[in-house]
């Protein structure tokens, strides 16, 4: 999968940064590769949904205190919580690169504006800083770190809100593209002339 996505970017070694960016743009503005990263959105979907423990996974709530964190953990088994992890590391890391990649062409072909892609970059970020600490609070189990359950819980409710963000931003740009598209004249205002 790498390989494909790489030799679609087209990005060399030495190639420099905005260049880089400037790839990676126009292999976003094409539809057979958001198609693409739409089907792998949908399966890693499938997939996060046979790995992660739908009632006690910390990242699928808005928001959780200390107690609320560990009360959820201690419901998982040693092999749920290492399945947890797994979901998180083998799963999650390469996701929040896919639907980074996917709402962000979706964004550009709607508001062709690069920096809207701010927003799923955002939303791609709290998500890697939260996978990180849960993991780090899984490992430490089961000895506590409130500091941890704490920003790992700020990154999760960060993420939740950019989320919203992007929900807002693509059913306006979804509205303005309808807007912006040309008319089309009726067949009485063509025959006229």
């Amino acid at each position: 999968m790498i390989l494909l996505f790489s030799s679609q970017l087209k990005i060399s070694k030495t190639q420099s940064f905005p260049s880089a960016m400037t790839s990676l743009f126009l292999f976003l503005n094409k539809w057979k590769n958001l198609v693409l990263l739409f089907f792998l959105f949908l399966l890693a979907n499938f997939l996060l949904s046979k790995f992660m423990p739908r009632e006690h996974a910390l990242d699928l709530k808005f928001a959780y205190s200390v107690d609320q964190a560990y009360l959820a953990l201690k419901q998982l088994t040693t092999q749920e919580q290492n399945q947890y992890k797994f979901g998180i590391s083998v799963l999650d890391m390469p996701y929040l690169i896919i639907y980074g990649l996917f709402f962000s062409g979706i964004l550009l072909k709607l508001w062709k504006n690069k920096w809207i892609v701010l927003i799923p970059v955002s939303i791609s970020l709290m998500d890697f800083f939260e996978n990180l600490l849960v993991i780090g609070v899984i490992n430490l189990l089961p000895d506590k770190s409130p500091m941890l359950v704490t920003f790992a819980s700020l990154f999760t409710t960060s993420k939740w809100i950019l989320i919203g963000v992007l929900v807002v931003a693509i059913l306006a740009g979804f509205i303005l593209f309808l807007f912006r598209r040309p008319k089309i004249k009726s067949f009485t205002e063509k025959t006229k002339i």
